[in-house]
């Protein structure tokens, strides 16, 4: 998980000037980064369990158990 720190690094480093760019005026730069992080993990976990299936299906069938579980700890 990104700092709110490396997130205003990140959000420093964009020029914004491309045209057809989406911009917001009220958009919580943290809240934002967060809810991209949530997305881009779900994409790599999906990714690892399919890699994963692929060699074992009980342990790919462990994976999405444990992952369940550790979510809701969360």
């Amino acid at each position: 998980m990104l700092s709110n720190i490396e997130i205003k690094g990140i959000f420093l480093e964009c020029e914004n000037k491309d045209p057809k760019g989406m911009y917001a005026d009220d958009v919580d730069i943290f809240e934002y980064a967060r809810a991209v992080e949530k997305a881009v993990r779900e994409d790599e976990r999906q990714a690892c369990v399919n890699m994963v299936k692929s060699l074992n299906h009980e342990v790919a069938r462990a994976l999405l158990d444990y992952r369940r579980l550790s979510d809701k700890v969360e």
